[in-house]
Order: C-alpha cells, then structure tokens, then sequence
C-alpha cells in the first residue's frame, strides 16, 4: 500500500512539474542552510571534547576585581602554590608559550610552540601516537632537551616516518630529540605543532608575570563550585603569604565556557534561529501551495470518500505526497549543505572557531533527516486536515460549478502572516547588524594602515644571546630594509595592531602626583619598539619626543605612553618626565612622549591604555616587522626576504600579511553573521513576498465570479484593485506586526553581537517594517490588477 502511495505521489508530482521544482528547490534551501549551520554548531558547541571526561576539565584563570580584571593568564609560581595547596583536583598541570624556528629537513619554519608540563597528556587522557611523552625530569633545567610534535607535522614535513622517534631535529638552532607524536586532541588545546616541556626556574619568574595557562582535571563527585570555593580559600591563603597577588584571585571555568567565547556561542545560536525561521517560512509557503492544490482536488476527494476512502486512508496519502516532497527537498538539500560545509572549511579563517574542520557527520546526517520528516509533516499536516472536512454531499451535488462566495480569512492567510512576522524579525536583525559592521568598519584605528606590509620574525635565543646582540640584528636588518627601493620606512614591535603579536598586560601606577587613588593601578598594555615605529605606523605624536638611538642603551629607563595612559594617570597634566612605575618588576620609567590612542586587540574594543619600551632596551621572542611601502605591500616581499636571509638564511618569516587583511581577519565573525543573516532574511522575504502573491493569486482566480458580478453591478477597476489590495495589506500588516513585536523580544539576544548600536534602534525598526509593507503592497498590485482586468460578461457566462 505503501509503495503504491509512493507511484501516486510520483506522479501526481510528474503532472505539476513547475510546482514540484519550486517546491523541492524552497525546501532544498530551507533544509540546506539549516543542515550547513547546524554542523557548524555540532563541531563547535555540541560535540564532546576531544578528551577522557571533558566535562571534569577545567581552566584556572587569575582575577583582579579591584581592577576590574578578569581570566588573566596565570603566573609560574601561583601555578605551583594552587598545585601544592589545593585538594580539588585530581591533577593539574600548565602550558607555555614560545616561538620556535625548526631548520634542516626542508626550508627554515617558524612555529608557535607550546612549553607543558609532564601532568598534562595524562590530565587530559591523551595517549601518543608514537613514542612516549614527557615525562618527570624532561622538564629539570639542564636535562637533555626533547620534543613532541603533531601527527599533522609529522606527516606533512617528515613523510610520516616512523624512525623519526628517537632521532633529533634542530629548533633554535639546538638539536632536539624527538620522543613522541601525539594526536590532533592536543593541538586542538594548544593551536600548536610543536610541544617542549615547561622548564620551570623560579629564580627567573615573578608572581605578577601572567604568562601561563593553568589546567586541571576535577575530582570524581566535586563540583565546579566546590572547586571555586576552595580555591578562593587557596587565593586568599597565596595573597596572604605574597604582599604583591594579595588582590588577585582565582576564577575556575569549565572547558566548554573557556573555549568557545560566549560572543561565539551567542552568534552561532542566533544563526541557527535564523535559518530554522527561514525553513519555518518556507514549510509556510509549501504548505499554503498544497493547501491550494488540495482545494482544487476536492472533487478527486469526494469522490474517493464516496467510493469507500476512510479519513485515515486519505490521511496516509496526502502525508506520502508531502513526505515525498520534503524527502526530495531534503536529499537536494544536504547535497547543498555538504558543499557549503565544504566551502566554509576553505574559506573561514583558521581563528575563527575553535575548531580545525567542520565534518558531516552522522549527527549531522541524523539532524537533517530528523528535519526532512518534521517539515514533510509540519507543511503536510494542514492541506492534509483541510482536505479531510471536504463536505461530500455539496461537492458532488455542485457539479462543475464553483462557488462564488465571498472568501474569509483561512487558514492561507494566518500562514502568510506568520511567514512575513518572521520575515520581519530575520530583517530586522539583519539591519541592526549592518549598521554594526558598518560603524565597525568605520572606527578610528589610531593608525594608517595603508601600504602596510607585516611579517613576523623569532631570533634563536642560542644564536642571538643576549638583548644587545638581538638588537643588533634588528637594527641592521632596518637599515637594510630601509634601503630597498618602494619602502619609506621599517620598524619592528613586540605586538602589531590586530595582529598575532604577543599581548601583554602588567598592573602600574606614578611616582608622585596622580589622579589614581593612594595605593591603587591601572593594567597597562605594553609593547616593545623600534625609534621609527610610529612614523612607520603614522600614529601620531601628540607631546615630548619619539625614541632615538641612544634610548635602552644603557641609558636612563624610558618610555612613551598612549594618550588614553596619560589622562588615567595624570588626568589633564603634562606627563613629560613624569615617572611611571611598574609593580611587577619594581622599575621606574620616565615619559618622554605621549603618542595617539591605537586599537591594538579589537575593533570593537575602545583603546585600552598602552606603553611602550624602547627595543635597545628589551626583546621580545616573537618580533613583528612592519613596512611601510609606496606601492602595493606585496610587490616588496621578494626584496625584503633577499635582505633578511642575506643577514641570516636561517631566519625564517612568518605570518605574511598586508595590514588590511589583518584589519579584514579582526572583523571576519561579525562580517560573517552580518552576510549570513542578511541572505537568510533576504531569502525568508522573498518567499513571504511570494506566499503573498500566492494567496492573492488563488483569491482572484476562485472569486472570478463574484469580481464578475461585482463589476456587472457597477463596481469600477480602482474599487476592485482597492478589494483585492486591502485584504492582501490587512494580513501583510499584520504579520509586520507581529514580526515587529517578535523582534523588539529578541532584538536583545543580538546586543551583545552589536557595536555602537542599540538593540532596539529606533531607525531600523521604522525603516524595516516600512520597507516591508512597499514591498508587500507590490506584491499585492500585481494580482489586484488582474482581478480589475476581469471581463464581466466572460466571467458570468463561466
């Protein structure tokens, strides 16, 4: 019975071929977006971790809530005091960070490299692929150095050759045995390829210098608060025995919270919203066409009710007819989805979610036939009801004649109200996110980042040793650079704006007069640079004087300070030669310049106060380069990689990119929701506008008669577009409504996506709805004008 439901179908289909198109292509796009974003979230937020018992991991993160500062990095020392103080943890462990230049094997490359500790593979239940890991002794200060890396280097730069195990490669320029491969689990912790174990010299370290990343697994049976409690307690005990973390405390978060940020997660959730209202709508339209098509087959109905069809037989068959279709839409929609998925693997910056690879998975597959089912019986359910209260008696005394009453609001109507409320609320928040980006986009950066090219730079610490030979290096590389036609100017930095750089924040206040209270800091953003940065950079110098050559050699300590510094500190005040005082270190340095404000991490992030030290006086691992061109940044590469691998071939460059796409990566999420959001609302418009005409369409061809009369009568073509016009405009102004309404709901779960815009700003949420209700009245016009083209003498004599 079954399969012969499945002929019929069929070919009921075959015979209304336009519609079963249309049809198959509004729920293969429907069915598509929502498959494609719903793997996106299955990877990012509904996946299990790739680790033994995620749910027990937890990152420990050190707080000022006297500063207002949250999920700090930890330091070395309070990592080993929380280690050998607290009972809540089964085991913790930590992670480093370092700049690793791997030469031999191939050309020179430059890695982020991670420094842990022996406890962290077995916290997080993660086995070598081959080999062994670090274990105790690995990480004394002068024991033999070793390394792990990352199936995916093993098998892209050594071939994956087993033999590797046991043999050394060079990092830094020190030979360095490699004892194990591990699993892509740990680089989705660590973003890195290259493991060295966390060589701990206290003697080296200071309590304040928040660098480290500090992990633990919890207890059987202990819960996160639990483990909160106690740390407070531990934090409190710390600050107790060391003056200088006595207002710093602990803040433990779950793995989940910790690795995707909430703005992520926010952005994700809405996305998904979204294209459920989009396949919400277009399971709306779908079923506003069948309810039209079973309307047409009444006669086909009664007369299979007469012949003995129950209500469940019919039942069955219009839901093997809609099942059917929602089975097209869906397999063509996850072939959609599965090039989509493709696609944003290729084209998604590798920063941008927390995961390497978004899969098709069986939750996924799972997830889109759960859908496919639910819209085949969600569009069908109504034409199917509609069809079963067919009066059977006045359908086959009426003959071939049709009915000439006037129609009332059905169930049609509702549906495309319900299409254009959420039409509304889809528009809506689109508008708001373009004004975001737009703002976003339109931000003062504090820079000019036209022309700019960037690349970074890791000098080995056994072949540059020392900050005098470092500089050396830099400044002569400078010189050279600055020597090659096409470049005005170079400069290095110990963290680019927007860039990958290294982002340090340290706790300081003044020497003598300041508008902070007595005893209090301010964090302040620090960064290492060379005397031309800012001319390089064109950040202007607002006060006193830029760095020269004779600044950090071995001179007074000085620095400059960004504007947004000297008024936190000194208020309206001249800061030249005010001294600012570092606690974490204990120096003094003396201002010699007040530059202008920079967004150095986001650009939905005002400036934070910043410093910067002077490069003769100090390193950085990790150096970024930036040059300033006259023409396109990149036609200079070739000229800049000759001058540097003629100072040193070794040398590797790194994260090669023109500003402007370091500004474009800053603003790749909120651009991506922002297009996503818009085609999505784009699409749910065009269908609402379509399930309008729809309805006005089939209203006019089964009220021909009485449109007929009506002009007979006397009624002219203006009364007869008004009629028509007005009862599409009643529903389309009141699914406007509606939708408007909804969004005012809802606008909030977008506040945080938003920049500079409210989340019930009044311009969108005029200018939407108004737009809406012109285009629903086009949509109206058109049918409303054909049913004022009727001719009275052929519509009677029908």
């Amino acid at each position: 019975m079954l399969l012969k439901d499945l002929q019929y179908a069929a070919r009921t289909l075959r015979k209304a071929p336009i519609f079963a198109v249309a049809a198959v292509l509004t729920l293969a796009l429907g069915i598509g977006a929502n498959t494609a974003i719903f793997s996106v979230v299955n990877a990012v937020l509904l996946r299990p971790l790739p680790f033994a018992q995620p749910e027990r991991l937890v990152r420990i993160f050190e707080k000022n809530d006297k500063e207002n500062l949250s999920q700090f990095s930890s330091s070395i020392p309070n990592y080993l005091s929380w280690k050998e103080q607290s009972q809540s943890f089964e085991s913790i462990g930590a992670v480093g960070f370092v700049s690793l230049n791997l030469t031999g094997n191939g050309d020179p490359e430059q890695f982020a490299g991670v420094t842990i500790t022996p406890s962290l593979l077995p916290l997080l239940g993660i086995r070598p692929v081959m080999g062994r890991a670090f274990q105790e002794g690995d990480d004394r200060p002068g024991s033999p150095p070793v390394v792990m890396i990352s199936e995916g280097l093993f098998k892209r730069r050594f071939g994956g050759d087993a033999s590797l195990v046991g043999k050394t490669i060079v990092l830094n320029g020190i030979p360095t045995t490699v004892v194990g491969i591990v699993p892509p689990s740990l680089f989705y912790l660590t973003n890195s390829d290259i493991s060295l174990p966390l060589v701990i010299d206290l003697g080296k370290e200071n309590r304040l210098n928040h660098q480290t990343v500090a992990v633990a697994r919890l207890k059987p049976n202990l819960s996160l608060v639990q483990a909160q409690a106690e740390m407070d307690t531990v934090a409190s005990r710390v600050g107790q025995q060391y003056p200088e973390v006595k207002d710093w405390g602990v803040q433990v978060l779950d793995f989940n919270h910790w690795l995707v940020a909430d703005q992520l997660r926010t952005a994700l959730l809405a996305l998904l919203g979204a294209v459920a209202f989009v396949l919400l709508i277009a399971s709306a339209n779908i079923a506003n066409l069948l309810l039209s098509r079973a309307t047409a087959r009444q006669k086909e109905i009664a007369i299979r009710t007469a012949l003995g069809a129950s209500q469940s037989r019919l039942l069955r068959q219009f839901l093997t007819e809609s099942l059917l279709l929602s089975a097209l839409g869906g397999m063509t929609g996850l072939l959609a989805a599965i090039w989509s998925v493709r696609a944003i693997n290729a084209a998604l910056p590798p920063t941008l979610l927390p995961v390497t690879d978004i899969p098709v998975d069986s939750t996924v597959l799972l997830f889109a036939a759960l859908v496919t089912l639910a819209t085949g019986v969600l569009f069908g359910i109504a034409p199917a009801w509609h069809a079963l209260k067919t009066d059977l008696s006045r359908l086959l005394n009426a003959g071939g004649r049709s009915s000439t009453g006037v129609v009332r609001p059905t169930l049609r109507n509702w549906l495309v109200g319900g299409e254009l409320a959420m039409a509304t609320i889809l528009l809506i928040g689109a508008g708001l996110l373009i004004q975001s980006l737009q703002r976003l986009q339109q931000v003062r950066l504090g820079f000019e980042p036209q022309g700019l090219l960037t690349f970074q730079i890791a000098l080995p610490a056994a072949k540059y040793q020392g900050n005098s030979k470092a500089w050396g290096f830099y400044k002569q590389m400078l010189e050279s650079l600055d020597s090659l036609p096409g470049i005005r100017s170079a400069a290095v930095t110990s963290g680019l704006p927007l860039g990958a750089g290294s982002y340090t924040t340290t706790p300081a206040n003044t020497v003598g007069k300041s508008v902070l209270p007595v005893g209090s800091a301010i964090p302040i953003d620090w960064r290492i640079v060379s005397p031309d940065y800012f001319r390089t950079m064109d950040i202007p110098l607002l006060r006193g004087r830029a760095f020269d050559e004779h600044d950090g050699v071995d001179g007074p300590n000085v620095m400059m300070v960004s504007q947004e510094t000297a008024t936190k500190l000194w208020g309206g005040d001249d800061p030249i030669d005010r001294q600012v005082h570092i606690i974490g270190n204990g120096k003094n340095f003396t201002v010699v310049g007040v530059v202008g404000n920079v967004r150095h991490t986001a650009l939905n992030q005002d400036p934070a106060p910043a410093m910067y030290y002077p490069a003769a006086a100090r390193q950085w691992p990790l150096m970024d380069v930036v040059v300033r061109t006259n023409g396109k940044p990149e036609t200079a590469l070739p000229g800049i990689r000759r001058k540097i691998h003629a100072l040193d071939a070794e040398l590797p460059l790194s994260n090669v990119h023109t500003m402007d796409e370091w500004i474009s990566t800053s603003a790749a999420q909120p651009r991506l929701n922002t297009i996503l959001l818009a085609v999505f609302a784009a699409v749910a418009v065009l269908i609402a506008v379509i399930g309008i005409y729809g309805v006005l369409a089939y209203s006019v061809n089964q009220r021909t008669s009485e449109i007929g009369v009506r002009m007979a009568l006397g009624a002219q073509q203006g009364d007869v577009q008004r009629l028509v016009i007005r009862e599409g405009m009643s529903v389309s102004l009141a699914g406007i409504a509606a939708g408007l309404a909804g969004a005012l709901a809802l606008s909030r779960v977008l506040s945080s996506l938003l920049f500079e815009v409210k989340a019930h700003d009044p311009t969108t949420f005029l200018a939407i709805p108004l737009m809406l209700a012109i285009v629903a009245l086009a949509a109206c016009y058109v049918p409303a004008r054909r049913a004022s083209r009727v001719n009275p003498i052929v519509a009677l004599r029908e």
